[in-house]
């Protein structure tokens, strides 16, 4: 499991409440269709989302509205039973149209009292900006008078950081399990061993420890100075590296003892697929 920073170019129309991150990460292997950024104090700092998910939610009585990155008036839209989105008369609406229809909301003398006609639909002032906050939306034209408020709540299915951008991660909103971002890091007399990002030939290595003639080593078998032998490194437990030389040689050196330190942002540079367009004819 890996994420790889890429360039800061992620844009997208507005989303009230809500600010695209400057640095994004991409998930290689097993993280593949995952992405990791910074999504602000309100949801909890540091989170890892599936790429369906790059901004919040909306719920509408027990309902979940997805969102939509298509430009309507300068903002996102949300869509499920109906749809969520910003007009140019009325604000933000939630409405059985289509996005980017104006609703239709007229009121006329009758009987003493005013009698509205028109569509369907809901108002409100904007989206929640956060997982804590919660927003009335009052009914409107042909339900102006008949239609009763409904609760409108952000929520997103994400893993939030348990301590700090590198490390690991737990589900949020209908999201379960962990997940874990950074390269495990380990130590032992006094070097320090961090996993690669890519495997080679089949194998990650761990700084000097390596795969070679079906062992794992830290340094080179057969030299005379002496090698090490042991197993692969791994997360939440040590494994000691046995010192080992050539028969017959005086080379003298002792045990070295791995164990895992945490996990933190590597150094590797690779190739990361952004997208793709059609090309203009």
């Amino acid at each position: 499991m890996s994420f790889q920073r890429v360039p800061g170019l992620f844009r997208i129309p507005n989303v009230p409440g809500f600010t695209p991150p400057d640095v994004i990460w991409r998930g290689k292997g097993a993280d593949e269709g995952f992405f990791a950024f910074s999504a602000g104090y309100s949801w909890g700092g540091h989170v890892i989302v599936r790429s369906n998910n790059l901004c919040p939610c909306l719920q509408i009585d027990g309902a979940k509205y997805t969102p939509v990155f298509t430009d309507i008036n300068g903002y996102i839209y949300w869509q499920g039973s109906g749809y969520v989105y910003y007009t140019k008369t009325y604000g933000w609406v939630l409405c059985d149209k289509f996005p980017g229809y104006e609703p239709l909301e007229n009121h006329k003398w009758k009987d003493e009292s005013y009698e509205w006609e028109g569509d369907s639909f809901y108002s409100f002032s904007q989206p929640p900006s956060g997982p804590d906050n919660e927003v009335e939306m009052r009914p409107r034209g042909s339900i102006h008078e008949s239609g009763s408020a409904k609760s409108l709540k952000s929520l997103w299915p994400r893993w939030a950081a348990k301590n700090g951008e590198f490390g690991e991660y737990e589900g949020k909103d209908g999201e379960s399990g962990k997940k874990v971002k950074g390269l495990p890091q380990f130590k032992g007399a006094g070097e320090t061993f961090l996993r690669s990002l890519n495997k080679d030939k089949g194998y990650y290595t761990y700084g000097r420890i390596h795969r070679a003639s079906g062992k794992w080593v830290i340094g080179e078998i057969g030299s005379a100075g002496g090698w090490h032998e042991g197993s692969e490194p791994q997360v939440g437990g040590g494994v000691n590296f046995r010192f080992c030389k050539p028969e017959g040689s005086d080379a003298e050196g002792s045990d070295i003892s791995v164990s895992f330190s945490g996990y933190i942002a590597g150094d590797e540079t690779d190739t990361a697929y952004l997208g793709s367009v059609a090309i203009w004819r």
